[in-house]
């Protein structure tokens, strides 16, 4: 039997955090690729935040603050910096 690739979480922006994007240069949008790679590879990889299931990821200039959902298949990003 094959050997399956390890699940990823599906990655959801919030509206403001779609706006956030769409105003990156490409230069941040390259750099803000990966990190949301390994946040879909691992929902739980960022540390929590105060407000309970907000989860917060820093990683080579780039902070994204986004929800994983219980089961770890849908990340909600509600911010993202670069």
């Amino acid at each position: 039997m094959g050997k399956h690739s390890p699940r990823r979480a599906r990655i959801v922006f919030y509206d403001v955090a779609r706006e956030q994007i769409d105003a990156m240069p490409q230069s941040a949008l390259d750099r803000l690729d990966p990190v949301l790679d390994a946040i879909a590879a691992d929902p739980t990889l960022g540390r929590p935040s105060h407000h309970g299931s907000v989860r917060e990821y820093h990683r080579g200039g780039i902070r994204v603050v986004y929800v994983p959902t219980a089961l770890g298949t849908l990340v909600l990003v509600a911010y993202v910096e670069a």
